[in-house]
């Protein structure tokens, strides 16, 4: 399997530490809500606007490696794409660190294959990352939000806490096995929340991660732009 090495930060307590995290595993967790009817409602709505039911909840989703990335800006090929403000956790070995990206996808091609509309998409995470030793005793009071910039106007887009999904533990735990992938040296976007006003595409995309217990951010973003196309 192909390996992507992305330069990141561990921002700890005693201070900060730079390191090279070879990733070999790159995961998109689905459908983690831990209300299971709202989830249902969910996918009974994007149901209607062509998008395929999963079979399963959670979902796991594998793709290239090569395609997570800590840039400031990405190239797509299609105006309806839009990120999603996720959690990330990174497994190196027998460490656990998270952090925040973005999983933004192709909604057109959403409709035909949702794996491959991710694929379509670089998924950016902010370069700073925390031990999750540090988080673990209070990692439901995090919050995730997001804003995204259209027709140069901001507006907030996303916001929960992560004690509304299922637990990145449990989330792990459940990665389906058996199938020759690695289960170490991964990192796994943990899911998003609904948008505050619906699906919005825009030229930029911003989100941060907060603990207001330890009082800190990690904040991220990036601009979009659109590859013009002649067929």
């Amino acid at each position: 399997m192909n390996k992507n090495n992305l330069a990141l930060t561990i921002d700890r307590r005693d201070g900060k530490s730079d390191i090279t995290f070879a990733l070999r595993r790159l995961i998109i967790a689905g459908w983690v809500g831990r209300d299971k009817k709202a989830v249902q409602e969910h996918i009974d709505e994007l149901g209607k606007l062509g998008v395929p039911a999963p079979t399963r909840t959670p979902t796991y989703m594998n793709l290239t490696a090569g395609i997570a990335s800590t840039t400031d800006n990405m190239d797509v090929v299609g105006a309806d794409s839009s990120g999603e403000v996720e959690c990330v956790v990174f497994k190196d070995n027998d460490q656990l660190f998270i952090g925040v990206g973005s999983d933004h996808t192709d909604r057109e091609f959403e409709k035909y294959g949702i794996p491959a509309s991710k694929q379509m998409c670089p998924k950016i995470m902010a370069p700073v990352i925390w031990d999750y030793k540090e988080v673990k005793d209070h990692i439901d009071q995090i919050f995730l939000r997001s804003w995204i910039t259209r027709d140069g106007e901001r507006m907030h887009y996303q916001e929960g806490t992560l004690g509304t999904n299922v637990s990145i533990e449990d989330l792990m735990s459940g990665i389906p096995i058996n199938d020759g992938l690695p289960l170490d040296n991964y990192c796994m976007f943990c899911g998003t929340f609904p948008a505050i006003s619906g699906l919005v595409y825009g030229e930029r995309f911003d989100f941060e991660m907060e603990d207001p217990v330890l009082n800190r951010k990690i904040s991220h973003g990036y601009s979009v732009r659109v590859l013009p196309q002649y067929l």
